[in-house]
Order: structure tokens, then C-alpha cells, then sequence
């Protein structure tokens, strides 16, 4: 399943590239995480920073490739979720220069839990740390505010489902066009 990810990046990547008549765009920002559910219940606050590239395939419509690396923090010292997320998707602009957008992605979270080392008279407990690869859809919308003719400042919110994992999403990001 990550070969075919990252190939899809890769053709996606490649295609824009080879279309020069296309407008591309890199979109750097910070994002906090709300978690919810069963999830929300061991992590607190998330933090973390992604990149996203952006190409427009119609005035109304850009592909999205869009990777990064979050944190959660959690009551219990020591013990941290970490995850490593790597989408792809789509904007679509409600109307042509306004600037509200709605989006969603798909891809997947490679999720982390880092747990401390325990030791006792009985034993040493702990001191793991665990991987998974989750299934991820994102939606949400958001609005960019023109700073300059090649810069802008995105504002979004998603729902995020990360399998059993889910969260609100809420993103401030810097878009450059190249």
C-alpha cells in the first residue's frame, strides 16, 4: 500500500511538472489537532506542521499532495502519539477569485505511541514503542486572503477520520505560488 502511495504522489508530482501552463503552488502552515472519541480520551491537544503542495487543474479546481509530521500530547508523562500523515485531494473554490474553498483528501497517517520504561523489583515494564499505518479521509473548508500577487494566507477546518482516531482539524498555512 505505501509503494502505491508513493507512486501516486509521484505521477502526480510528475504530471505537474510536465504542465507548465498549470499554476502551482506551496502551501506551508501549522495545524492543531482536536482529538475526539476514544482517542480524544487518552491524547490531549495536537501540534504539529505540514506542506502541502498545490496544483490547479481547472479555475475552480486544484489537486492537493500534502504530508507532515503531528504530535499529541497525553496525561501521562512521557507517553506521546505521534503521526506522520501523507494525503492527496482536491479544492474546489465555490466561485472563481473569492477565496472559500471546500476540500477533501485521502491517504494515510503512519501513527506512533512512545510509552516510558518502568522498572520495578519485579520487573522492567514498558518502554515500547508502536507503529500503524491508519486509512485517513479528510473534509473541511476554508478561506485564503490575498497578501501579495504570489502570496496568501490559508485559514481551513476539517473533520478528520483516522480509523479510530478522529479529529477537528484547524490550520493556518502560507501559500506561495512557484
Amino acid at each position: 500500500m505505501k509503494k502505491i502511495l508513493v507512486t501516486i504522489i509521484a505521477l502526480f508530482i510528475i504530471v505537474g511538472v510536465s504542465q507548465a501552463q498549470n499554476k502551482m503552488c506551496l502551501n506551508i502552515g501549522g495545524n492543531v489537532l482536536l482529538p475526539m472519541g476514544d482517542f480524544g480520551d487518552a491524547a490531549n491537544l495536537g501540534f504539529g506542521g505540514t506542506a502541502q503542495f498545490e496544483m490547479q487543474f481547472m479555475p475552480q479546481l486544484v489537486g492537493t499532495a500534502h504530508a507532515g509530521y503531528i504530535i499529541w500530547g497525553t496525561d501521562v508523562d512521557d507517553v506521546d502519539f505521534s503521526a506522520i500523515p501523507v494525503m492527496v485531494g482536491a479544492k474546489y473554490y465555490f466561485m472563481p477569485n473569492s477565496g472559500f474553498y471546500g476540500h477533501g483528501q485521502l491517504g494515510l497517517y503512519f501513527m506512533s505511541v512512545t510509552t516510558p520504561k518502568i522498572v520495578t523489583p519485579i520487573g522492567t515494564f514498558g518502554g515500547d514503542s508502536e507503529s500503524d499505518s491508519e486509512f485517513a479521509l479528510s473534509l473541511g473548508a476554508g478561506y485564503e486572503l490575498p497578501l501579495s500577487p504570489k502570496l496568501m494566507l490559508d485559514l481551513s477546518g476539517a473533520f478528520l477520520i483516522i480509523s479510530d482516531a478522529n479529529n477537528i482539524n484547524l490550520r493556518a498555512g502560507v501559500k506561495f505560488s512557484l
